[in-house]
């Protein structure tokens, strides 16, 4: 009876900490896939083998569908790249004829829709830009090159480039800038693209105001003395009703779109490229909405 016992709890332990290692296994098989892991029996037993065969056939079917879906998605990444460069070519040629036209030959009446047509088309030159540098961007994985650039005086020209249009959206713009020049650890174009995507945002979405705060915020861990080691934070504010506290985590999500129905509204890709050159540059990007109503993109780059 003594042997009897002694075996069965030999027994019960084996399949104890064969569970308990299965549940190790299965935890760092779902923490990283890439790794086509499957479970082991860590001790003899049939029972065992024919649960962990099932939960390995499982397994082994979701890493075939993820293989499967990261194949079609890099396909169509491609896809939208090689169409987004086809696309750019005859469109610039369009708006250099464009240019070419002698306004004051027109009537008034023609005028204003060669102005239609000029506008329409430098929308759809940013459309296209937004999906080639998606697809370039979640493709590639592409890490920009960093060199320090001078942002305060970008800050002021892009938001001067766009005056006309705050003006005949009646925005209220306001920067909040130190007076002496901030550099940036980043790419120029990269940089002057997020510029303009957030305010292009601002111009859809924005109800009376838009304002840019830039300052430096001292990098966890170091000293506040050390001027180095601090990280340039900069925020972009604007009054909106279109928004939701469920919003806020999937603004940067590709194609999201928090109001749909709202005439002259983007694609969702303005932020998600926005977020996406951030992160190439090294940076983060966030979203934060108060309870009255102002959203707060904010963007952090090293020094």
């Amino acid at each position: 009876m003594g042997t009897l016992a002694v075996f069965y709890a030999f027994r019960y332990k084996m399949l104890r900490d064969c569970v308990r290692q299965a549940a190790l296994d299965m935890a760092e098989i779902m923490e990283d896939p890439q790794e086509n892991r499957v479970l082991r029996v860590a001790a003899p037993s049939r029972e065992a083998e024919r649960l962990f065969a099932q939960v390995n056939r499982y397994i082994q079917y979701h890493q075939r569908q993820r293989v499967a879906w990261q194949r079609q998605e890099r396909q169509l990444q491609e896809q939208i790249e090689n169409i987004s460069h086809d696309l750019r070519t005859p469109l610039t040629a369009i708006l250099g004829y464009l240019e070419l036209v002698d306004g004051s030959r027109l009537s008034e009446e023609d005028r204003e829709a060669l102005a239609v047509v000029e506008r329409r088309s430098r929308y759809l030159q940013g459309l296209i830009s937004d999906f080639y540098d998606l697809s370039r961007l979640e493709c590639s994985h592409v890490q920009l090159e960093r060199k320090p650039v001078e942002i305060t005086r970008m800050i002021r020209e892009t938001v001067l480039s766009h005056s006309l249009e705050f003006e005949e959206r009646e925005l209220a713009v306001e920067l909040e800038l130190p007076e002496s020049g901030v550099t940036v650890a980043g790419d120029r174009e990269a940089l002057e693209r997020i510029l303009h995507n957030l305010i292009q945002n601002a111009l859809r979405y924005a109800r009376s105001y838009f304002r840019i705060c830039l300052h430096r915020e001292k990098a966890q861990g170091t000293d506040v003395a050390d001027s180095a080691q601090h990280r340039i934070c900069l925020d972009f504010y604007n009054d909106t009703d279109g928004l939701c506290q469920e919003d806020i985590p999937l603004l940067f999500d590709r194609f999201y779109t928090a109001d749909r129905a709202r005439p002259g509204g983007g694609t969702g890709l303005g932020l998600t490229v926005c977020g996406l050159l951030a992160r190439a540059m090294g940076g983060t990007a966030e979203a934060e909405l108060s309870r009255q109503g102002e959203l707060r993109l904010t963007f952090i780059f090293d020094s």
